[in-house]
């Protein structure tokens, strides 16, 4: 039996621990995750989804503060015996004393093709670039991040309405089975580690305040786009009666209309905004500090909305 260190957080990490954890060829030995937090207004102290499912199975958990230079840490999961660490999204770069810790690797799930989308946002540019497949990579860890060499890929096929939710959910079905397999078939010498080509590597961008607000002066199938990645955080939004208005949903029409650009108009029953190329579709929004509404319940609560230049 394979015994395992999962270093991991997110929520979709959950599943991939849970359906690890009941797979009879590994023995999860701990769980190394955040430090419980106040969230949202309430600013309950709250654990992570990980550690909640660790005490509950009586796995030791840890939420060390720092992991650098931290003697007591290092001491303590040093007592442990095992074959691999996995780490998914812990948001902290681990030092070489602790990837030299295990028997055989540490290894790390990546949502690109390595080296392309190195770095924490992945999925959102998949999508941003107009991808139509993104992959699981499953790597080898160092202290350079998303740079040491890779054990296996799968790909992940992109639809055209899919948003980052969507794809994320997609990634974290696929990912569970894939890394079983993949260590499995590590074990086995079916896999080897193949080093990335550093020509071809590639960084993801910061997703900024300036990505979030609608400008109408470009095209809608760009704006379209934006709403893709973005949703469901932090959403894209346009301001009317001086609130932002969260475009929860939309599409977009390959039409062009004399009416102005930034305009809401009526057609055919859809609503749409004028754009420079092309109309924005919306079908469903968000006030600030409302309810979400689909367009039609919410032009019979705002009539001023139609023929509104935003």
């Amino acid at each position: 039996m394979l015994k395992i260190w999962f270093f991991w957080t997110p929520w979709l990490a959950l599943r991939v621990l849970e359906d690890i954890y009941n797979d009879s060829n590994f023995e999860v030995s701990f769980i190394v995750t955040w430090e419980d937090k106040p969230i949202w207004r309430s600013q309950i102290i709250t654990s992570t989804w990980v550690k909640m499912f660790g005490v509950e199975k009586w796995i030791p958990v840890f939420t060390p503060s720092k992991i650098r230079d931290n003697e007591y840490f290092i001491d303590s999961i040093k007592k442990f015996s095992v074959d691999y660490f996995v780490v998914v999204a812990y948001g902290k770069i681990l030092p070489t004393e602790i990837l030299n810790i295990p028997k055989k690797l540490c290894i790390n799930i990546h949502g690109s093709i390595l080296p392309l989308y190195r770095w924490a946002s992945p999925i959102q540019s998949a999508l941003m670039n107009w991808d139509t497949v993104t992959w699981v990579s499953i790597m080898q860890m160092s202290e350079w991040m998303d740079e040491w060499d890779i054990i296996d890929i799968l790909p992940i096929k992109i639809d055209e309405f899919d948003t980052t939710e969507i794809l994320f959910k997609k990634f974290e079905d696929q990912s569970w089975k894939f890394l079983i397999q993949t260590i499995i078939a590590y074990e086995k010498w079916e896999k080897e580690l193949i080093p990335q080509n550093e020509n071809k590597a590639t960084y993801c961008k910061k997703i900024v305040k300036e990505y979030w607000e609608l400008d109408f002066n470009k095209s809608a199938e760009e704006l379209f786009n934006s709403w893709r990645w973005l949703t469901p955080w932090p959403w894209v939004y346009t301001y009317f009666e001086n609130k932002k208005l969260i475009i929860t949903k939309c599409s977009f029409e390959a039409v062009q209309i004399s009416w102005k650009i930034w305009e809401v108009v009526t057609w055919d029953f859809f609503v749409w905004i004028k754009c420079w190329v092309w109309v924005l579709v919306i079908q469903e929004v968000k006030m600030e500090w409302k309810w979400t509404q689909n367009i039609k319940d919410f032009i019979n609560w705002k009539r001023g909305f139609i023929g509104n230049v935003l």
